[in-house]
């Protein structure tokens, strides 16, 4: 029989280094969320949303529409500086447009030059688009 253990919602996350609270998180090879903590070093334990809307440092270039596909880029740590709404080369897993890892959508429309942007993350492990 199944047991629930907890909706899944916030991961307990060893720290690997110092994180920022609100930064973007890469857990493994997969997955990515939202730190909820501030930590200081290795090590310690913080929360991670892997669900929700957050407002996250984005690339100032691209669409950035409402319902828009959001993507982790390959350089720039921590993660939370490395965004992109375009899927364009420099994307996690990309060699040209449109091959990115998706982490999720657009939550309200922004500026091309916007520097931030609201997003629902996607709440499962990144698919390759």
């Amino acid at each position: 029989m199944a047991q629930s253990l907890q909706a899944g919602e916030v991961y307990q996350y060893t720290t690997t280094g110092a994180v920022t609270a609100g930064h973007v998180v890469r857990l493994g090879a997969r997955m990515v969320g939202v730190a909820l903590n501030t930590a200081t070093g290795a090590g310690q334990k913080i929360g991670v949303a892997l669900k929700g809307v957050y407002s996250l440092t984005a690339v100032a270039t691209g669409a950035k529409a409402y319902g828009a596909l959001c993507y982790l880029r390959a350089t720039g740590v921590p993660w939370s500086v490395a965004m992109t709404a375009t899927g364009s080369t420099g994307a996690t897993g990309s060699t040209g447009s449109r091959t990115a890892y998706v982490i999720g959508t657009v939550w309200e429309a922004a500026a091309t030059t916007a520097t931030t942007l609201k997003v629902r993350l996607a709440g499962r492990p990144m698919r390759k688009l």
